[in-house]
């Protein structure tokens, strides 16, 4: 018995009856387990939820209860090991169509073996009794030279327990979950399990780890559902932990549970299957796939090389260090499907969940397009240059002031931003400016000299740049006037760029 679930359901005649409310079915769920007591003292648990609204009530000084009456055999090759009955008599209410479910759990100290469990239940307030018949097997063993572990068992809720009952383990008090299905309003998947004779087998107080996650029906294991915790070798180590589901979508699970001795080898391992009810995910997790199902199907069509190396490449002056290394691999190798691969997965994450990527992806391309067109440089595209890549990085200019004509100067432009945004990281920056300067008058090709903005080149005396053929003064650390441009206005413009 490794905390096994079964469900019953029976169907009771209604007659009539004053002191009685009658709903005419009894439904019970069922679920068992197995523990080892400080690592000495086998016994088995059984855990049963009765659905109160199923039942008769009975009225007692203006309040309705309901009551059902078991009967529990426990069996070792056909010879009654041990029996017991006893009423459950479930919580108070005021109307028939509240009456409330209630769990009871019991013990049994038993050798190690093999038995049987058989639990009849009856409606302890109808007037013809009609049993319901749960049997199930129980299979202790512990041997003393294994690993072992007791049952998974799934908790509903846990708390510090004040005094010792039947629902305490390891000190704390834990309300068994007596089901494998979780439903949306559920949020958290909380278990309870011991693991035995780790001191005797991996050397009392060694390092051991408890590894545990989800994984799918088909065995795949969900990397971002788990946990892990580090204890000292004991008789008993007991793992009470949870793991968070509220993303966790519709479907068929397993929760897993390992062990691990300090040289991180799997040492033991164990499953409980369930089953997760979660509508919100379900139509999340479709409406992205559609999405990236969409924006895989717009790249997917472009079929050019070129075109899809383009695309990439464009992409530098807002990429991360990282997806630059990715940019120049994929220029490299010119495969179709890693660049189409790595644009869906550029724009999926710049759109996260704010926006379609297919249209943040226009929205770019159309800036491309610009600098492609305004700023070339002879056969360099417009994106590798230095203010196409200022341009599509933080966006065009507030003030841009291009100068073409002042004497003893080559040709340079200020660009001035009252407020720009980093794209290749987000980071936002007021009142910065750019020097650009343009030496080879044969091409429009201006090259960045001096810029205050965090992370560019930055060059204080950026005046001699522009000045054509004449660093007279450039010795003198605190003159910016080169010779010969005494009456230009390229700090007037720099301040103030018009």
């Amino acid at each position: 018995m490794r905390f096994l679930h079964k469900f019953f359901l029976l169907t009771i005649i209604m007659l009539a009856a004053r002191q009685s409310v009658c709903h005419g079915q009894v439904f019970a769920q069922y679920a068992g387990g197995v523990f080892n007591a400080q690592g000495a003292q086998a016994f088995a648990e059984s855990y049963l939820y009765i659905n109160g609204s199923g039942l008769f009530a009975k009225e007692e000084q203006g309040k309705l209860r309901n009551s059902i009456h078991v009967a529990v055999k426990i069996t070792k090759d056909s010879s009654i090991v041990t029996a017991r009955k006893y009423n459950l008599i479930g919580p108070v209410f005021t109307r028939a169509t509240d009456a409330p479910g209630f769990i009871d759990q019991q013990r049994y100290a038993l050798a190690e073996g093999d038995y049987a469990i058989e639990l009849n239940i009856s409606d302890n307030y109808t007037l013809r009794k009609k049993v319901i018949t749960i049997r199930d097997s129980i299979h202790l063993h512990f041997p003393k030279n294994e690993l072992v572990f007791s049952s998974l068992q799934p908790i509903e809720s846990y708390s510090k327990a004040p005094v010792t009952g039947p629902l305490t383990k390891s000190g704390v008090d834990l309300i068994p979950l007596i089901s494998n299905f979780y439903p949306e309003k559920i949020s958290q998947l909380a278990f309870y399990t011991e693991l035995y004779h780790a001191a005797s087998q991996l050397g009392n107080d060694q390092n051991l780890l408890f590894v545990y996650y989800l994984e799918t029906a088909e065995k795949v294991k969900l990397n971002s559902f788990g946990g892990f915790k580090k204890q000292k070798a004991a008789a008993v180590n007991p793992l009470l932990s949870r793991i968070d589901i509220s993303t966790l979508g519709s479907g068929n699970y397993n929760l897993v549970v390992e062990v691990r001795n300090a040289e991180n080898e799997l040492k033991l391992q164990q499953h409980l299957p369930f089953q997760r009810e979660n509508k919100k995910m379900e139509i999340a997790s479709w409406q992205a796939q559609r999405e990236k199902e969409a924006d895989a199907r717009y790249f997917g069509r472009v079929q050019n090389v070129d075109t899809l190396r383009m695309f990439v490449e464009s992409l530098w002056p807002i990429a991360d260090n990282i997806e630059k290394d990715r940019i120049i691999n994929q220029s490299v190798k010119k495969d179709p499907e890693l660049m189409k691969k790595f644009l869906v997965d550029f724009w999926e994450r710049r759109a996260a969940d704010t926006t379609d990527p297919v249209k943040l992806w226009g929205k770019y391309y159309q800036e491309v397009q610009k600098v492609m067109v305004n700023f070339k440089c002879g056969k360099q595209k417009g994106y590798y240059t230095d203010r196409g890549r200022v341009f599509l990085q933080y966006g065009a200019p507030s003030v841009r002031s291009v100068q073409q004509n002042e004497e003893n100067t080559f040709p340079y432009e200020v660009w001035l931003y009252y407020r720009a945004t980093d794209q290749s990281n987000g980071q936002y920056f007021s009142n910065r400016r750019f020097v650009f300067v343009n030496k080879m008058l044969g091409d429009d090709c201006f090259q960045l000299i001096h810029s205050d903005m965090r992370g560019e080149i930055n060059n204080p005396r950026w005046q001699f740049e522009v000045s054509r053929r004449n660093n007279n003064g450039l010795a003198n650390p605190d003159n910016n006037v080169p010779a010969g441009t005494e009456f230009n206005q390229m700090n007037e413009i720099y301040s103030s760029p018009r």
